[in-house]
């Protein structure tokens, strides 16, 4: 569940890091992308662990609030979900051509039809 969450701040950082402020920005990014301890966080930022703790503490609840309003997050795993579904379905349409001696123009339209949509 842990590394869930750090997917998950990974990713809301992303898209909503510049709308923290630099302090939460700089101890999130610390934390979350380059996986530093809160020791070595409080030692660069020339803070207390308890800011440090507590910067962190905001810019989760910041990031949690932006994407429960703006929803660009989920709305990106959905757009990569129904690409990956498009995929699969060209893939099985095309393995349906190979098959056929003739071109098969219903499978074609199919194909044009995931293509141009």
């Amino acid at each position: 569940m842990a590394n869930d969450k750090f997917f998950l701040m990974n990713s809301l950082l992303d898209f909503y890091g510049s709308l923290l402020t630099e302090k939460q920005k700089k101890a999130a990014y610390m934390y979350y992308v380059y996986d530093c301890s809160i020791n070595e966080i409080s030692d660069e930022l020339e803070i207390s662990k308890q800011a440090v703790f507590d910067n962190l503490k905001r810019a989760e609840n910041n990031l949690e609030e932006y994407e429960s309003k703006l929803h660009l997050y989920a709305q990106s795993k959905e757009s990569q979900r129904n690409r990956d579904l498009k995929n699969e379905e060209l893939k099985t349409l095309f393995k349906e051509l190979k098959k056929d001696d003739y071109l098969n123009l219903k499978t074609l339209q199919k194909i044009e039809d995931l293509i141009f949509e």
